[in-house]
């Protein structure tokens, strides 16, 4: 009994021994597989490693692929060629071919390959794990122009050549992307162009990994610190000058604005809806509604001061049914409104300094040939207007000649509500006058080369050539 237990113990650990001897066996045939693919990948680097001056690439080869026979046709001739792939410790990647003493055509990127195999199914594409992320060799070029830029992905778009550069597509994960210009290798230039999306919506360039929705993200930044009460709805480029760039941002819930940036998008200012149409107007901002809502409120304030500017010209004894008005601005040393008047009252027209209701100060009232002597124009009455004026007065005047016909008029000062000022006749006569206070009439006038001399007349004829003429003086 006990004889046979032992028997049988012998056969188990025998049994044992031997699938033991089996597995070591295995994994050793596996080590030395694994052995010999390194031993292969490693001489695959160094092999192709030789190469890399002769197809001009700055590559330090981290990984590289066996190489697949192809053939190629060179001037109606069929050469053999291999294929294979490599990759870079800059994380770059790339499909290479070469004949037997040569290489064969341009290095192809793995994002180039890749944009030729969706419309060329079956071209070769990078298949090495280092080149799985193909990608990623363009993360210090994203955040050059987007900084805050995790790098989502990118597409191939095009090569040109001549300027020895390629142009991709690169998205963010936390932000919108754009389209980069990059300098390839045969360059040394360095400088990386850059196209929002917003700016090639409407070209070839279009972006596609960043949606139409992710695009106003480019604007986020600058809109936050400088017009912190939008958030953006929407955005478009709108067009650019030689140092500015222009984009309409729609604001939830509110008017939206056109941002002014340099050509480097840094601020430089807004302008509102309601007065962008010179510079591209707005799309998502009801402009029509925002100017009528921007009337009805002017409106409203104009009526407001209306009734206590009448007020106040009532209670100062200006007579002056109002028939409209325009306030020019304020004159904070008095407290002060400054404003122009139109009624029929006042046929030279009224400007007056109206202080605050109910507070202390004096209301002044001056006509348009007062305001002309302080260089201020009227709306209501223009300077022909006031040349008329002077015209009619000048009509059977015993000093003025009747074939005066006014052409210009300089008002030089004033002295107790009169005016002084030379007259100007458009056949060279010239006079210096004295508007009296009532505006009715010019006295005296006295001709420009009779007031040159008179120490008695208080201006001289300063415009050009006038009171050159003194026939019949």
């Amino acid at each position: 009994m006990i004889t046979n237990t032992f028997r049988h113990l012998a056969v188990a650990l025998a049994v044992c021994a031997g699938l033991g001897l089996a597995a070591t066996s295995a994994s050793a045939q596996q080590s030395r597989k694994e052995m010999l693919a390194a031993e292969a990948a490693a001489d695959r680097i160094k092999d192709v490693s030789k190469l890399m001056p002769q197809f001009g690439l700055p590559c330090e080869v981290t990984e590289a692929s066996a190489p697949t026979a192809a053939e190629a046709t060179v001037d109606g001739k069929k050469t053999a060629i291999e294929g294979f792939e490599v990759a870079c410790k800059d994380q770059r990647g790339y499909i290479l071919y070469k004949t037997k003493t040569a290489p064969f055509g341009d290095p192809m990127g793995c994002l180039e390959a890749a944009a030729i195999a969706k419309t060329a199914p079956g071209s070769p594409v990078c298949k090495l794990k280092s080149n799985r992320a193909a990608h990623y060799w363009l993360t210090d070029t994203a955040k050059s122009k987007i900084p805050s830029c995790q790098i989502a992905g990118a597409r191939f778009i095009r090569a040109d050549a001549t300027a020895h550069s390629e142009t991709y597509e690169i998205s963010c994960k936390n932000t919108a992307g754009g389209v980069f210009i990059v300098p390839t290798h045969k360059t040394t230039e360095k400088t990386v162009g850059f196209l929002n999306c917003l700016k090639t919506a409407d070209t070839a360039l279009k972006c596609e990994l960043t949606t139409p929705e992710q695009a106003p993200q480019t604007l986020s930044a600058l809109v936050k610190k400088n017009a912190s009460d939008c958030t953006i709805s929407n955005a478009r480029f709108v067009g650019a000058t030689k140092d500015a760039e222009y984009y309409e941002v729609g604001c939830e819930g509110k008017p939206g604005f056109v941002l002014i940036t340099d050509l480097d998008t840094q601020f430089k200012g807004t302008v509102g809806c309601d007065k962008a149409a010179s510079i591209g107007g707005c799309k998502f901002t009801d402009t029509a509604a925002l100017a009528a809502a921007g009337k009805a409120k002017r409106d409203e304030t104009k009526a407001r001061y209306k009734d206590a500017y009448a007020r106040a010209l009532t209670a100062a004894g200006v007579a002056c049914t109002i028939e409209d008005f325009r306030r020019i601005g304020r004159d904070t040393a008095t407290n002060r409104d400054l404003a122009e008047f139109k009624c029929a009252e006042a046929k030279t027209g009224l400007i007056a300094l109206i202080p605050d209701a109910g507070k202390d100060g004096k209301l002044e009232s001056f006509d348009c040939f007062a305001a002309a002597v302080q260089k201020t124009d009227c709306a209501f009455v223009s300077q022909d207007q006031l040349k008329t004026h002077l015209q009619t007065l000048s009509a059977n005047h015993k000093s003025i000649k009747a074939d005066c016909v006014i052409g210009e008029a300089r008002y030089a000062f004033e002295n107790n509500g009169q005016v002084v000022l030379e007259i100007a006749c458009v056949n060279k006569r010239g006079y210096i006058a004295v508007l009296n206070k009532a505006r009715t009439a010019l006295n005296p006038a006295v001709p420009c080369h009779v007031a040159a001399t008179n120490p008695g007349v208080p201006e001289k004829c300063t415009l050009a050539g006038n009171g050159s003429n003194k026939e019949g003086a």
